[in-house]
């Protein structure tokens, strides 16, 4: 155990330690002088006997602190159970300058005490800290008052090990004030590293430029090598600073972390070994995993710095997470060895501006090493069947483990090749919750049922699926179903270069600049398909913002569309370039003289690979041209990196139920409802009403035309359910009741303004 102080002046260093607070033993140590002419005294206390509390003081020209004490724990040579705190961006936010004291002696302190009881010492065994200690950490000043000043009570009793963040900008003063593992590559001590804790082992990472380099990943690639074989290791714990995605702030990211990120995966299905990277930089919780590896991603933020509120900076909600939360904090994180080894995870909040809260329990998870059998589903619907290539309702049996998992995950593939699914023309992945700005996205899905839209017509495809249990252990993929789309109800693409493969023809720039490029020009991209591609703010030659439109006549369809219930269909495919420029699209609803009307809802993504958006409503009526827009923003570089491709605008005579489809035998109309909606349309509220379930017993779950999840108000009154517009768009909405993870009833609603 090392112990370090500080003093103005004084060369002597010495600790008085003990097993009682007589303090019977004492040892000298070394001391250096730093720039700023303080003292940095550093003394080793070695051969500690394992699982004993010590009581120590320093002392440096007769001058005496307080006396203190530790606990050691976790030896590797011994299986013991660990308790480790996480929290990462600690630094001072000026509108809560206490709120680090907060977290340290109101959070984590008075939480271990009041939950395990007795001392701290005797529960948690060392704090990890992934970067921005500091806002500024050139400054010494911040560091005393800011830093350890309002940490002080739990630095004193137990071990800290940090990583360095953006903040620190690489100071002196980190390396002068932390004593930590000198294993790395030699010629960038401290930057990197590794700890052995019991069954664990810690990695220290270095996600700062120009530190995200070779050198760094070549030793870890050797690292987890002799990790694999390492029997004394169940579990891998990395720190690093930066995000690989952010749900909270998606300009933070960072592709170095994803190197990182790969390298943890292949270990952890290589080697058996789940693994986590904990980071910060975005300032909130978020928890998720990566699909196909036991590897959790967990955002540790923030213990102090100030909040990255929902909607304050662009977000985007990854697949990868499963809550994402605004909120100060810490993660508990409870490790425990022997024959079945499994970690034990909490987010433990303080709340935010908006609601207060005490070391409320918020999310929690547990993860096991041993891999628990999880039986494989089987195909229900479709199989041989013809359905609608607009939207198609798979079916699988429910979930099943004879060692009691419960479903967490379901993934859906479905090929145009027979037997070859390397590259699936849809590949959908659902978690069992996903807490995205303040809602459960996912509630009421029972995941044994996938929506799958626009697919090509008359076309043969096979589909599978493959169950995950909560703790992350997949199921085999079921077998190989096939089904055959008829014709759609939905009429051609009404757009002319939906790809820019005859360049810009047909669409009019009215901002900025927009090109249409070919593969990897001008550092850009490849293309979705084709040749070419837009980009709405230029590569070659740049503009901060961009916007260009094609407009199309309905002058053919206003009989339609003056009945108010005529269908538009819209989307494409929308990528960036490193997850920051925002690229965005809408529908915009012109009259006869060009004035707007109204405009759909815009779609974008901070994605930086090619991702499929879409929406469907009702064209306004009045409307004689429809304008599909798009925009591009740059937030971040020199570039703006706002990508488009493959993009339509299709008109249709009605919109598609998911749960309605033709049989190869002869038409099947839609499934019994057993609801009655009244009214039905709708503007602002109407009334459920069904025979049974209870309806305090049941789930809600409401998708709109393209098969996302919306979400209704509703509160319960003794005649049934009374559900509010909120804030959805008008359009086409399916309804489904469920309970107990069984659908019981599905119901149309239309919404009008």
């Amino acid at each position: 155990m090392y112990i370090l102080w500080e003093t103005d002046s004084g060369d002597e260093s010495i600790v008085e330690w003990g097993t009682d607070a007589n303090l019977s033993s004492n040892t000298s140590g070394t001391f250096w002088i730093t720039p700023d002419q303080s003292r940095m005294h550093e003394v080793l206390l070695d051969n500690l006997d394992h699982h004993n509390t010590y009581f120590y003081r320093v002392k440096t020209l007769g001058t005496y602190s307080d006396i203190y004490s530790f606990r050691t724990h976790g030896h590797s040579a011994h299986e013991d159970d660990t308790h480790i705190v996480a929290m990462s961006d600690v630094q001072q936010d000026a509108n809560n300058p206490d709120k680090f004291r907060e977290v340290v002696e109101e959070g984590i302190i008075e939480y271990f005490e009041q939950t395990y009881g007795g001392d701290i010492t005797d529960h948690l065994a060392l704090v990890m800290i992934p970067g921005d200690l500091v806002n500024t950490g050139s400054s010494y000043a911040q560091w005393q008052t800011q830093f350890f000043e309002p940490s002080k009570e739990l630095l004193a009793r137990i071990p800290m090990y940090p990583v360095l963040g953006n903040h620190e900008v690489n100071a002196d003063y980190y390396f002068q004030f932390f004593r930590l593992p000198e294993n790395g590559t030699p010629g960038f001590e401290e930057h990197w590293w590794y700890k052995d804790y019991s069954n664990i082992r810690i990695i220290g990472l270095d996600s700062n430029a120009p530190f995200t380099n070779q050198e760094q990943l070549s030793w870890l690639d050797t690292l987890l090598t002799q990790t694999c074989t390492a029997d004394s290791v169940d579990f891998v714990f990395a720190q690093l600073h930066h995000p690989h995605k952010s749900e909270l702030w998606t300009p933070g990211e960072s592709d170095y972390t994803g190197e990182v990120i790969q390298r943890l995966e292949a270990f952890s299905t290589k080697c058996g070994k789940p693994s986590i990277h904990f980071f910060g930089h975005t300032h909130g919780y978020s928890r998720g995993q990566s699909r196909d590896h036991k590897h959790l991603w967990i955002n540790v933020a923030t213990g102090g710095g100030a909040i990255d509120y929902w909607g304050e900076y662009p977000n985007f909600d990854y697949d990868e997470f499963s809550v994402t939360q605004d909120e100060f904090g810490f993660v508990s994180v409870a490790v425990t060895a022997g024959a079945d080894p499994q970690i034990t995870i909490k987010r433990i909040s303080r709340g935010n501006k908006f609601a207060a809260r005490d070391n409320d329990i918020r999310d929690s998870l547990v993860i096991r090493k041993n891999v628990k059998s999880v039986a494989p589903p089987y195909p229900v619907f479709p199989v041989n069947e013809m359905v609608s290539p607009d939207c198609v309702m798979l079916k699988a049996t429910g979930f099943s483990s004879m060692e009691n998992s419960v479903h967490g995950q379901s993934h859906w593939q479905v090929t145009a090749q027979e037997n070859d699914f390397a590259s699936p023309v849809k590949d959908q992945w659902k978690n069992y919750e996903n807490w995205y700005d303040q809602t459960d996205t996912q509630a009421g899905d029972d995941l044994t049922d996938e929506a799958i839209t626009n697919l090509a017509e008359n076309t043969t495809y096979w589909w599978r699926v493959r169950y995950r249990d909560r703790e992350f252990n997949w199921s085999d993929w079921s077998a190989m179903a096939t089904f055959t789309t008829g014709s759609s109800q939905m009429a051609e693409n009404q757009l002319i270069n939906p790809g820019a493969e005859d360049s810009l023809a047909l669409w009019t720039i009215t901002d900025g600049v927009v090109e249409a490029l070919t593969a990897n020009v001008c550092n850009g991209i490849t293309p979705h398909t084709g040749e070419r591609y837009f980009v709405v703010g230029g590569l070659c030659t740049e503009s901060a913002f961009a916007r260009c439109h094609q407009d199309m006549d309905l002058t053919a369809y206003l009989d339609s569309i003056q009945g108010g219930l005529f269908p538009v269909q819209f989307g494409g495919w929308l990528s960036n370039f490193n997850g920051s420029d925002l690229p965005e699209m809408r529908l915009i609803f012109l009259d006869a003289s060009g004035q707007p009307i109204d405009s759909s809802q815009t779609l974008s993504t901070n994605n930086s690979s090619w991702t499929r958006l879409e929406n469907s409503l009702f064209i306004p009526p009045g409307t004689q041209t429809l304008r599909l827009e798009l925009t591009g923003t740059r937030l971040a570089g020199t570039d703006n990196d706002s990508y488009f491709d493959d993009l339509f605008v299709r008109l249709g005579s009605s919109m598609t139920d998911c749960d309605e489809y033709t049989s190869n035998i002869q038409p099947a109309g839609p499934r019994p409802s057993g609801i009655r909606i009244t009214p039905n349309p709708w503007k602002e509220l109407t009334q459920l009403s069904f025979s049974s379930p209870d309806p305090d017993e049941i789930h809600l779950v409401v998708t709109d035309a393209s098969g996302r999840q919306a979400w209704f108000p509703y509160t319960v009154t003794h005649d049934g359910i009374l559900m509010y517009r909120g804030d959805q768009p008008a359009g086409q909405y399916l309804i489904q009741i469920r309970q107990d993870n069984q659908i019981h009833f599905s119901e149309r609603f239309i919404v009008i303004d």
